[in-house]
């Protein structure tokens, strides 16, 4: 299998973390991407990474992008609280399924991470292997096992292994396995960062400065704080990076999302339409009773970054035959995020993919048998964490089941 050309659709963290893994070992890899360039949206928020997380990056990245990773992420106490309205504590969760499963060095079990800093690191040393303003839309199979994917601007690129790593919507996927169907669960957020600084944290509760803080009341209706303070943002490997980069990676803020089943929310039609500045008042008038910190912790929200989100979660799905077209991340288990374990599931997707493509370059193995190697683990732990999170889902957000 050596000289074999691989393209990963989408430049995500799996995307991004499965082409350094195999760039790092040699593997012609390209990456199409839809944005225009590595900073043209806000990529995200703030997520957790367990050390399942970790692992996989540690195994991807090279040692001074792993140290760039961890002057830049957070390590909070690990608590995860759960609250009421009024900020009493409500009992403990149980807090096995954010557990990771792997042991990479002696950092914490618990990191938290910008998902646009680690997009930016995933891209450092990758400037020739990913291609932006170039969406991938679907790819044909030709007789000779190639594959020809098919961009959005009519373009085409040959390939001989295709990766989906192309989210929720993935086009992809949508072709390769039909049959996964990706389900409403009629929870709606309402998602925003608050600035850290020495003057909103003395505004802010001290008990919400952990992994995650989750306040809701007996309706399901919640708000979340979950702090981002760098570990060490005047690090030189920061200072050797780009204005934009280090202007980003300086910054602490917090998550913080208002939560809301469906029916108590405003209709999707005004919700999806509404200004940040709407949405913001909003979510206000709806804690308006709460305790006078919860209150404070939405005033803080930072407007321009305050977006309206659907809790939707990928469906799991019988075995299928494996061929040189897979899936990896949200494109095949998008999940609730009650558990915050999606993103260590997709990035865990890359090391174990990454490893079976090595493999199959290496001669040890055929390539299709690695892919459905790969395949067959990821339907295991990924769709376990997906009904995880939507079990955990649905008693703290209060989000519909996942359909039988």
């Amino acid at each position: 299998m050596s000289g074999t050309r691989i393209v990963i659709a989408g430049g995500g963290l799996a995307g991004l973390t499965l082409a350094h893994y195999l760039n790092r070992h040699g593997l012609d890899v390209a990456v199409y991407e839809r944005d225009t360039s590595i900073g043209a949206r806000e990529a995200g928020y703030r997520i957790h990474i367990n050390s399942t997380g970790t692992s996989a990056l540690h195994a991807a990245l090279e040692p001074r992008l792993w140290e760039l990773f961890l002057a830049t992420s957070g390590m909070p106490n690990d608590d995860m609280l759960l609250f009421d309205e009024q900020l009493n504590l409500r009992p403990g969760r149980d807090r096995s399924a954010t557990e990771g499963t792997g042991v990479p060095t002696d950092i914490p079990e618990h990191l938290v991470v910008c998902r646009s800093t680690l997009r930016r690191i995933l891209y450092l040393g990758l400037e020739k292997a990913v291609h932006f303003g170039a969406k991938v839309t679907g790819y044909h199979s030709n007789p000779d096992g190639t594959v020809t994917v098919l961009l959005g601007n009519g373009d085409s690129v040959e390939a001989d292994v295709l990766i989906a790593a192309d989210g929720i919507n993935s086009g992809v996927r949508a072709q390769r396995l039909p049959q996964v169907k990706v389900a409403d669960l009629a929870a709606r957020h309402i998602a925003a960062k608050v600035p850290i600084t020495e003057e909103t944290k003395a505004k802010l509760p001290t008990e919400l400065f952990n992994t995650f803080s989750l306040a809701y009341a007996d309706d399901w209706t919640g708000l979340t704080l979950g702090p981002l303070e760098r570990s060490d943002p005047g690090s030189p490997l920061v200072k050797q990076q780009d204005v934009d980069f280090q202007n980003e990676a300086t910054k602490n803020y917090a998550l913080s999302i208002f939560n809301s089943v469906e029916s108590l929310m405003m209709p999707d039609a005004e919700l999806f339409t509404a200004t940040p500045e709407q949405l913001k008042a909003y979510a206000l008038e709806r804690v308006a009773s709460w305790h006078p910190a919860l209150v404070e912790t939405v005033r803080l929200w930072d407007t321009a970054t305050v977006q309206a989100l659907t809790l939707r979660s990928c469906v799991p799905v019988s075995a299928w035959e494996p061929s040189n077209v897979t899936v990896v991340g949200d494109a095949i288990h998008a999940m609730s995020p009650a558990c915050g374990i999606g993103a260590n599931t997709a990035l865990r997707d890359a090391h174990v993919l990454g490893g079976e493509l090595l493999a199959a370059a290496r001669g040890e193995k055929d390539v299709v048998d690695g892919i459905g190697a790969y395949e067959e683990a990821m339907r295991d732990y990924g769709y376990k964490a997906l009904r995880i999170s939507a079990a955990v889902g649905e008693k703290v957000i209060g989000h519909l089941p996942l359909p039988e």
